[in-house]
């Protein structure tokens, strides 16, 4: 997850530490900080991947970066807000509640789990021969 101080990160293209949790079943077995450059959005894919990371759980998020990252087909859980602690808590019950951490305003013309923003579709990236992305 991003975060900042204590908190999930309000905006992820202003990110720039991770929280990275390893999960074995509903126990947290280790857990550390890692830098990125929220603007480099095809290193963080290559970090996460090396982390060994599945879901990412961060607050609003750019229309772009959130493109990038389902196309690298992670689980995206956008416009989460509150505590680190809070947040770890939801992270390992069986069937999470997210609403329950969803920011203000975050209602159901724009949906948190990555798919629809302001309205309109999230279309598939393509990546192209070069290691860029093409959008649709």
């Amino acid at each position: 997850m991003t975060v900042w101080e204590n908190r999930v990160s309000p905006v992820f293209d202003s990110a720039r530490t991770l929280l990275i949790v390893e999960l074995v079943d509903t126990e947290i077995t280790s857990q550390h900080l890692q830098q990125f450059d929220p603007q480099r959005v095809s290193q963080l894919v290559q970090m996460l991947v090396d982390n060994g990371v599945m879901i990412l759980i961060c607050g609003a998020v750019s229309e772009e970066p959130a493109k990038v990252l389902e196309a690298a087909e992670f689980e995206l859980i956008p416009f989460i807000s509150g505590d680190i602690s809070e947040v770890l808590a939801m992270l390992v019950v069986e069937q999470p509640v997210w609403s329950a951490l969803k920011m203000p305003g975050c209602g159901r013309n724009i949906c948190c789990r990555g798919k629809i923003r302001h309205g309109r579709a999230i279309k598939a990236a393509q990546h192209d021969e070069l290691g860029g992305y093409l959008y649709k």
